[in-house]
């Protein structure tokens, strides 16, 4: 069962093997400047295609992860304001347990 935190860790790490396969392939076009040939042209032209597709990809996980993120803070915002105290309470008891780990480093 997926959730949405599992959907957004995916595609961080999607995004980050798409970031690494377009500067490879990016460095591959590099490296097929100045050769030439049928070859080489067919080589040359599925490389730019790959680059293409995998821009695309990585712009729609960043706009599905960008919208995540709006939808988190919004959820957010809305449960603070139909449960401030609530929300006091959860934010004390945060800092009280990261003041008590803080506390045993030192």
């Amino acid at each position: 069962m997926s959730t949405e935190s599992d959907t957004a860790a995916n595609d961080g790490a999607a995004g980050d093997d798409l970031r690494d396969l377009i500067a490879q392939a990016e460095d591959m076009l590099h490296s097929l400047t100045g050769q030439s040939g049928e070859a080489a042209q067919r080589l040359r032209e599925r490389v730019e295609a790959t680059v293409k597709s995998a821009r695309a990809r990585l712009s729609s996980i960043e706009t599905d992860a960008r919208q995540l993120t709006d939808q988190a803070a919004a959820t957010a915002d809305q449960y603070v304001r139909g449960n401030p105290w609530a929300a006091v309470a959860i934010a004390a008891a945060a800092g009280v347990v990261i003041g008590a780990l803080l506390s045993r480093r030192s």
